[in-house]
This record gives C-alpha cells, sequence and structure tokens, in this order.
C-alpha cells in the first residue's frame, strides 16, 4: 500500500465525540479487518524499552513495535507500527473527525509500506480490498449510531466519551463490529440459573445477567465490570454486584482480580484469587513496581463460567484509546518543537504526564481553563492555565525542550472509573459471606489505602444475662447481631465479624458508617429499650491490612485499634469519632445538632493523646 494510504469518509448525524469514539477503537477495527488476536510484550531494543507486538493475519505471521498512539478526544488519532517480521515496513491507521451540519464528516485512513517490490506491485488489489472491508466497518458503526442514538447510556454525560461509547456497543448487535457469539451450552445455563434464582439477587438482575451471558458477543462476556453494567442496565449498583456474586457461587461466572497501575491506570496482571497477589506487581508498561493497595488497585472483574461458554479475553490492539478512557489528549512532541492544538475538557482537574519519563504536573480547578501552556523539560513538566473557558474548549500549546522527543498525556484526574475495587468488595456483605476464604496468601499483608471500620457493643448485656438467665439471653443478643447485619447491609456496609457481643464492619465511606451508627442507635432502643439495653459505637477512617486470619479475610493495623478504642470511649447510645471526622462536611451534615462532648484522651495503644468527640444520637 502506498504511502498515502485508503481514506474512506462519511457522513454521521451523530455527536463528533461519540463517532469518535468508536472509529478510535482501534482494538475493534484491527479485529474487523481481519487481524487475529495479539500477544504483547515489552522488551529492550537498540535501548529503548518498546512494546512489542505478533499476530496473524490470514497464512501471514507478523511481528512489530507500537508506538504510543496519538490521539485528541473527539477529534483525531493516529496510530503507527513499525514492523519487525512481516510483508510490511509499517503501517497504522488515522481519524480525523469534524463538525458538519446536522453531525459530523469522518475521515478514516489506513496506511503503510510494502517491503518487497512484489508486493508493491499488488497494491492495487490490497488497496481495492481494504477499501472494502473499511467501508464495511463504517456502515457497521453507522449501524450502532442509528439503533441506538436515543440511547441514555450513550447521552451520559457524566462518562468519558469512551465509556458512553462502550454502554452504546453494550446494546448492538453487529458481528463486524461486536465479534463473534460463542454458542452456550443451554442446559448447563439454565440449571445454573436456577442455582442464582434460589438466591438473594434481585430477579430483574438475574434476568439480565442471564440474557448476557446467553446473547452478548464473547468480548463482552469474557471481562465484565459489574458496575458498567448496572449502569447500561439502569439498576443499583450493590444489586449487580450482588447478583455477580452470587452468580459465582451458581458456576454462571468466575471471579478473577485485576491488578491496576497507579500510574498509567491500566491492567498490570489478572490473578484468580487473591492468594495470588503480591505485595509487589511491575507495571511493563511504565517499566515500575509498585506495592499493591488492595483498596485502590486490585479491581474485581468477572468472567463467564468455561462450562456456559469457553471464552478467554482477547487483545488486538493494546494502544488502543479505549483502555484509556481517562487520558483526553496524547500526543508525540519532537524534541525542541511546539504544538498547537484546540481541546475539550471537562473540567479543570488535570494531570499532565510524560510516558517512560514520569514527569508530572497537576492542576486542580473545577473550570477548564481557556489556554493551556506546558513546557516538557529535562526535569519537569511545567504548567501555565490562564483564563477560564466559555465554550467549552481549551488552546492547548505543548513546548518540548528535551534532547528527544517525548510524549504528553492530559488525563482526567478528577474520574473515577466504575471498578468494583477492593475496598467496595471489602464493605460488600455477600463477599464476606460467600468468600469467607478469599483472602491473601498466609503471611502476606494487602494494604488498603482508605476503608472506614465500625466497631459497635452493646450495652447492659452483662446485667441482662443476670436477669434473664444464659438462653434468653443469648438470644437477644443473636437478635441484635442480626439487626446490625441488616443495618450495616442497608448502608452498604459488611460485617467483618463478631466478638463477644460487638462488631466489626466495613464500608466504603465514613457518611454511611455514620448513617448505619445512627439507625443502629435508634433501633437497638426502639426494639429493646424496655431491656434497658443499647448500642454504642466507634468509627474511624484510614489505612490499614488485609490479612488472612483463620482463613478469612480480616483487617489490621492502626485504623483498626483506633475504631476499637473509640468505641471504648462511648458510653451508650453514643458514637465517638476524632473531632476531624466529625467536622467532615458530610458527616457533620448528617451528625446535625446531636448534643455532643469533646475530649482528648489517650488511648491504649496509640502513642499520642486524640482529639475526640461523642455524639449523644439518643432518639
Amino acid at each position: 500500500m502506498a504511502k498515502d494510504g485508503v481514506s474512506v469518509e462519511r457522513h454521521f448525524s451523530a455527536p463528533r465525540d461519540l463517532v469518535w469514539a468508536l472509529l478510535s477503537d482501534t482494538n475493534r477495527y484491527d479485529r474487523a479487518m481481519g487481524l487475529g488476536a495479539s500477544h504483547y510484550t515489552w522488551r529492550t531494543i537498540d535501548g529503548r524499552w518498546l512494546l512489542t507486538g505478533e499476530a496473524t493475519q490470514g497464512p501471514v505471521a507478523m511481528t512489530w513495535t507500537e508506538e504510543p498512539y496519538e490521539w485528541i478526544e473527539g477529534r483525531m488519532l493516529k496510530s503507527r507500527r513499525l514492523f519487525l517480521s512481516g510483508p510490511a515496513k509499517d503501517g497504522g491507521v488515522r481519524v480525523e473527525v469534524e463538525d458538519e451540519g446536522d453531525g459530523c464528516r469522518a475521515r478514516v485512513t489506513a496506511y503503510g509500506e510494502a517491503k518487497s517490490l512484489v508486493l508493491r506491485l499488488l497494491d492495487p488489489l490490497v488497496r481495492a480490498h481494504l477499501r472494502r472491508q473499511m467501508e464495511r466497518y463504517l456502515d457497521a458503526i453507522a449501524e450502532i449510531l442509528e439503533t441506538g442514538a436515543k440511547s441514555l447510556a450513550a447521552g451520559d454525560t457524566e462518562q468519558p466519551v469512551a465509556r458512553r461509547a462502550q454502554a452504546l456497543l453494550g446494546v448492538a448487535d453487529n458481528e463486524l463490529a461486536m465479534g463473534g457469539t460463542t454458542a452456550p451450552d443451554a442446559g448447563e445455563l439454565r440449571r445454573r440459573a436456577e442455582r442464582l434464582e434460589s438466591t438473594p439477587a434481585d430477579p430483574k438482575v438475574i434476568e439480565a445477567l442471564v440474557n448476557m451471558l446467553s446473547d452478548r458477543p464473547d468480548e463482552e462476556v469474557s471481562q465484565m465490570r459489574p458496575f458498567e453494567l448496572a449502569r447500561q442496565w439502569g439498576y443499583d449498583r450493590r444489586r449487580v454486584l450482588q447478583a455477580f456474586l452470587h452468580g459465582t457461587q451458581a458456576g454462571l461466572v468466575d471471579l478473577n482480580w485485576q491488578i491496576n497501575c497507579p500510574v498509567c491506570r491500566v491492567s498490570a496482571q489478572v490473578v484468580d484469587s487473591l492468594g495470588e497477589v503480591g505485595r509487589d506487581v511491575h507495571c511493563d508498561a511504565c517499566n515500575i513496581s509498585y506495592g499493591v493497595d488492595f483498596g485502590a488497585n486490585v479491581e474485581a472483574v468477572f468472567r463467564c463460567n468455561h462450562a456456559i461458554r469457553d471464552v478467554q479475553p482477547a487483545v488486538f490492539c493494546a494502544a488502543s484509546p479505549v483502555f484509556r478512557p481517562h487520558v483526553i489528549t496524547q500526543l508525540r512532541v519532537e524534541a525542541g518543537q511546539t504544538r498547537e492544538h484546540e481541546v475539550e475538557l471537562d473540567d479543570g482537574r488535570l494531570l499532565l504526564r510524560t510516558l517512560g519519563r514520569h514527569q508530572r504536573a497537576e492542576l486542580q480547578d473545577p473550570q477548564a481553563p481557556a489556554r493551556l501552556d506546558v513546557r516538557i523539560t529535562d526535569d519537569a513538566v511545567r504548567i501555565t492555565a490562564e483564563g477560564r473557558s466559555t465554550d467549552g474548549t481549551t488552546q492547548l500549546r505543548v513546548h518540548n525542550e528535551q534532547s528527544e522527543s517525548a510524549y504528553l498525556s492530559l488525563e482526567r484526574s478528577g474520574w473515577a472509573s466504575e471498578a468494583v475495587l477492593g475496598s467496595v468488595v471489602a464493605s460488600q456483605p455477600d463477599f464476606v459471606d460467600l468468600f469467607a476464604t478469599e483472602a491473601p496468601a498466609a503471611g502476606l499483608d494487602l494494604s488498603i489505602g482508605t476503608i472506614t471500620l465500625l466497631f459497635s457493643d452493646l450495652t447492659g448485656s452483662t446485667a441482662l444475662y443476670e436477669e434473664l438467665g444464659d438462653a434468653r439471653a443469648f438470644a437477644v443478643v443473636q437478635e441484635h447481631f442480626r439487626l446490625m447485619t441488616t443495618i450495616v447491609a442497608r448502608h452498604e456496609g459488611a460485617v467483618i465479624k463478631t466478638m463477644g457481643d460487638a462488631v466489626m464492619a466495613s464500608f466504603s465511606t465514613p457518611q454511611k458508617a455514620v448513617a448505619a451508627a445512627i439507625e443502629a442507635i435508634h433501633e437497638t432502643e426502639a426494639s429493646r429499650g424496655d431491656l434497658d439495653i443499647g448500642v454504642k459505637l466507634g468509627i474511624h477512617e484510614g489505612p490499614c491490612l488485609a490479612v488472612r486470619a483463620n482463613d478469612r479475610l480480616d483487617f489490621f493495623g492502626t485504623t483498626v485499634n483506633l475504631a476499637a478504642r473509640l468505641q471504648g470511649q462511648a458510653g451508650g447510645g453514643e458514637l465517638v469519632l476524632m473531632r476531624d471526622l466529625a467536622e467532615q462536611k458530610e458527616v457533620a451534615a448528617l451528625l446535625g445538632d446531636a448534643p455532643r462532648r469533646a475530649a482528648v484522651a489517650h488511648l491504649k495503644g496509640i502513642a499520642e493523646d486524640r482529639e475526640l468527640v461523642a455524639i449523644d444520637l439518643h432518639p
């Protein structure tokens, strides 16, 4: 194929950014063009750390190095591969999209250069075949846009456009764009679905999950993210996660753990159990090792069980923007050169970093700037933001002062993917109940960057045993445990364990824990106030360690100790918090004007005195 390549243009009656997101999905494009699934490795070539791939196209095997792709979200993309073996010297695709009338005009260009004279003589035939394939693919994209134009997911502007495009694809039905669908074992699917129907999972969510496992393309059921599907289906996130967890026990899906790099935010490793997660993981893309934070880096993902459909995750293009929805713009800037572009920003909370050298700078402004100047020096990324954007666009100017080319990545720092992270799973009661043995390997502690822990204890229980006798008092305590479990779950937490009359529970946020504490005090006094018993609680937020204790998931560390000690400082009907937590805006709003007392206390096992607040929550 000649260097100028083969171009196909098309008008789409759809938003420019959504069309760009679909056409820049090079992972999907490569599959549609007939390229086989690729195997990627990172290695040093001529002193450079490079991503190398290998795949087949028909009977032809090829290997290549894959440069980081360039793109401006909603406007352009350029990919490039330099081939080490196979018939081509290099090749890639360019996507350009601009507004036109009621929609936009897109131009897709496939370019490359053959190695041999014979292949160059066949160039007209190659170009004609490629054009037909590209036109068929654009027809498929047009069909998806037309049928999904009114989809709520496609119009959800809270999510990056790459995620909105994926949601649109989740309701599409076009084999060229979506890939093949392996036929399920209908009998096994039905039998295992009946198991799931006997669980507490929502019947509507079960139906959606079973339909997905039955009908959706292989790529969609090989790596499922419950919270993304909850948005697509329009169901509560926790109910969808609950169905997936019970679906694992029913044999419909398998639970895997994906360890995401904190720098590039892309998967560095996938394992089958927490026991396989180590303290450190190496990200080949960033060429760094990092400590694993179970709460922030470890994500629960699900795959269709092989007995129903034997599917495996397949990658056709690892450099695709679809795997990096947080990246708004990625540009290559030659040494000493300047590039200027217009970009569209959701807001001004941005992370700018160079690939390879890990230089970075941040901008934390809710409003996007009118102009953003970036200088890449040998030791830093330096930014200057000017004005406020009034039309949704920002003028970006990037100057590279280094003596070699550099790649700049402009990323959303204010957006978090809808991932089921360890901190969320650890606060899901179904996970704690169903996966009691799913814990780190013996002797290994996994760090959790931030989690909220609640400790509660009954007051008056000793007298209760003397007054009612052991059997009746024990029944009352067990009823209290059931009440606490219900309340904790209602506020999206999980009971980790009980100890005597005490309960330890985990939550993903302090406000959920505080809301549960308020309800626990009110419900206990309403139901058992006649027995002169109550509940006292302590809550603390902070880092801790996920450990294996008696073959179960448990937590350990200063945050656990503090939460337990705070509960010990409480009286009946009181919640005790650290002063700074009590003053957090969301927590203070929940506590309202409830009576409180402040104190400075020395907590056992804690070196420094702490400022505490005890809130009287009697109804």
